[in-house]
Formats: structure tokens, sequence, C-alpha cells
């Protein structure tokens, strides 16, 4: 028997007004499938489901692409003997005016739930007929559902040799929609690390029994985008465990499974799934970006990772006799199984940090620099700084050997006796 999670209903902002339930007379048995990305805002769903069709021209009502762009919008025939002649769509692109007269739910950032009949937008406001007449503002509601639109406005036109019964796949964005981590870090005799999933789902759509698979990862949206098919494949195994394990390399993108989710209009839900508990070490740290700034050192502390560690925001405790006390909070990027992730935790005010970019030179596809960092320590003792600076494309020069690169930052360690002043040059540049 197959485990689920099942989200709840929570406090949203945005109004999500696309219609969708596949309830067209022609569909049948239905499997789900949701990609969420920690990289952008979109849900890439997948249904198959059956459909009876004549044989010749049927055109299969697709209820649940109402107000979506169709361009991105693929549907395959999964059996023989049919073939897709298009997708096509009869909305004016007003959803709104698509619905007036019709039944809807609205739901309310108070929590409150409103059916009865949409009557349109006067001023503004929304204007729905129930037990009385509610005028509503906008931004007072957490999802607005309607319930019935009549005919399908979207519809695919497949062609069978025969009749019978055929399966179909349906794949579409939604937008909105993602994942993130959360971590919450308390420091004692060791570092803990605790890292937790959230999964916003702020629109009016539903996903009973969906296999939800959470990707890591900058994805392009333009070019090289994954191939759904591609993801859903590695769900099909363990898709109903709702244990989260290590995550599986794909190109790119690191792929967790969630296991078989229900997620609700205008939920989020959040659970644990990193646990690590590691000795530590102290530091000093400056964070430098590719503009002019004169910034502060963080004393910092810095741990090796034995997990991924997708991007996200930390919380920082210190471990007391009274209890755990926030001492603040942080952002860490993508970190890789075994790197070593440095958090500041505290403004250190012997110390000084100073950014100045010397040279900057962009082209088509193409960006330079060369940045000076002074370092001054003002204490009476000596200390070392962990500089990271924040950058795009390949060092190729430095005054100072790097400790570490990535394609995203790039750190150097300088030693700085009492009353000394350091100073580190470098360049990069990117090509895209």
């Amino acid at each position: 028997m197959k485990r689920k999670l099942i989200a709840g209903i929570g406090s949203v902002v945005l109004i999500a007004l696309a219609v969708f339930s596949f309830q067209g007379e022609k569909a049948m048995e239905s499997d789900t499938t949701l990609v969420l990305y920690n990289s952008a805002k979109i849900g890439v769903v997948e249904r198959t489901f059956d459909v009876n069709l004549e044989r010749g021209v049927n055109n299969v009502p697709l209820d649940e692409l109402s107000g979506l762009n169709i361009a991105e919008v693929s549907v395959r025939p999964l059996s023989d003997n049919v073939s897709l002649l298009g997708i096509f769509s009869r909305s004016s692109g007003d959803t709104y005016g698509s619905n007036i007269g019709g039944d809807v739910e609205v739901k309310l950032k108070s929590g409150d739930l409103i059916k009865g009949k949409f009557m349109g937008i006067k001023d503004g406001k929304v204007i729905i007929k129930g037990e009385g007449y509610y005028i509503i503002t906008p931004s007072e509601i957490a999802y607005f559902k309607a319930t019935n639109i009549g005919e399908s406005s979207v519809y695919a036109a497949l062609q069978a040799g025969q009749a019978g019964k055929y399966r179909i796949s349906v794949v579409y964005r939604v937008s909105n929609m993602n994942w993130e981590s959360r971590y919450k870090l308390y420091i004692g005799d060791s570092a803990k690390l605790y890292g937790y999933i959230i999964m916003n789902n702020p629109t009016a759509q539903t996903f009973k029994d969906a296999k939800v698979l959470l990707v890591a990862g900058d994805i392009q949206l333009m070019k090289n985008m994954p191939q759904p098919r591609a993801l859903y494949a590695k769900a099909e195994e363990g898709a109903d465990q709702i244990t989260i394990g290590g995550p599986e390399k794909i190109e790119a993108f690191y792929l967790y499974r969630l296991g078989v989710v229900d997620v609700n209009a205008g939920s989020k839900m959040m659970f644990p799934y990193i646990t690590i508990e590691t000795p530590y070490e102290r530091e000093y740290l400056y964070e430098s970006w590719a503009y002019d700034r004169e910034g502060p050192v963080y004393e910092s502390i810095s741990f090796t990772t034995d997990k991924v560690l997708p991007a996200g925001v930390i919380e920082i405790y210190r471990d007391t006799s009274d209890g755990a006390l926030l001492i603040g909070e942080r952002r860490i990027e993508h970190t890789p199984k075994g790197d070593v992730v440095r958090i500041g935790i505290g403004r250190d005010y012997d110390l000084k940090g100073t950014t100045k970019v010397l040279e900057h030179k962009t082209g088509e596809g193409y960006s330079y620099y060369r940045i000076q960092i002074t370092l001054e320590n003002f204490g009476n003792e000596t200390k070392t700084v962990i500089v990271r600076h924040h950058k795009w494309g390949e060092v190729k020069n430095s005054t100072i050997e790097p400790i570490d690169e990535t394609s995203n930052y790039v750190e150097f360690k300088v030693t700085l006796k009492p009353g000394e002043k350091k100073e580190i040059v470098f360049d990069y540049e990117n090509h895209s």
C-alpha cells in the first residue's frame, strides 16, 4: 500500500485563476508526476490518462490548461494507432471574463472560505454572490478557483485509427510553484545542521497522489531545459517512499524523490531531509562582490559537509545552558558533498575589508573584471581571514593563490598581524 504526505492549506499572496480539472467526459484513469525546481518558480506537470476515442478525429477536453500558454504544452499519445493533430484554445485570454456567472471558490488570507457565483470585477474589486454579496479586494485573496466553466476552452485533436481506449500524456508548466531549502545550525561542542525542504504551491491547482521530484541546480528556461521524461523515469523506482535519501546526480542537476504526495491548492509543507553533526573550525570571513564597497569581516565557522546542500537560508543558533540562542541568519550557495561550508556568525570590529573594481570590460557574451581587495587588522592579535569573492567566470591571474574556486566564487586565505594591511589583486573573465 502506498504511503503519502498531505499538504495542508496555508497563507499565500497569489491570486491563481486557472481552472484545473481533467473532468472531460472522455478522461478516465490518471497518473501525475510533478517536478519542482529550487532555482525557478515553475512546476512541470505530466499527467497520463486514458481516453475513449471514436474512429477518426476526436476533440479531447483539457480543462486544466485553461489560462496557460499552450505553446509550452506537450501532448503525446502513448498508444499505437492514434496521432495528435493539434492543441487548440478557445480562450480569449480573459480568464476572469470566461468565468462570469460560474461557480467559484475563494479562500481569503484570513482563512475564510467563500463559495458562490462569480459576478465579475467592479472598481478593481471581485464580486461574488453567495449567501449575500461579497466585495473582495484582490490582495485579500489566497486563491481563486473556478469550479464550473462549462465548455472546455482548451482541447487536443486526436485521430484514432479505430475506436477504443488510448493512453495519452500531457506535459505543461505551472507558474509560481517551487521548493527551497531551509537550515538550522546549532553551534556547541560540535556543529549540528538540520535541513528542511519547503514546498510551495500558491496556485489554485490540487495534485492528488502525485509523484513529486525535487530538482536542485540552475535551469535555463530558454535552452538546456532538462527533458521531463528523463526525470520522470527516475521516479518510478521507490517513488512511494516518504524518507528522502541522498540526491541522484543527473547531468548538471541533483534529483530528490519526495514520494507520493497530495499537494493541495494554496499549500505549503515543510519536512526534514538532512541531518549533519560534525567538528568545526573558527575563522574570519570577508565576502566580496564585483562592485566597490567597504564591508565588515565576520567571525565564522567552517565544516566539511558529507551531504549535498542545496542553496538556502541558514538560521544560526548558539547552544547555551539556558537553551538555543538565535544569533543570525546567512545564505549558503549550492554546496557539493565533501566541500567546505563557511558561515559568518558575528562581526569582528578589529578587521575591515575593501573591494575595488580596477577594470571592467564587457562585450557580446563576454565580461572581464580586475579586482583589488584590501584587508586591515586594527587589533592586537594575529588573525587569518578567508576572502570569498562572488563572481561568474574563471580566475586568470592572482597575486595570491586561491584556496578554492567554483563557478560562483573564489576564496583566498590571508593572515594579518596586528596593524598589518594586505592586498589581493586578481582578474577573471566569463564567456557565455
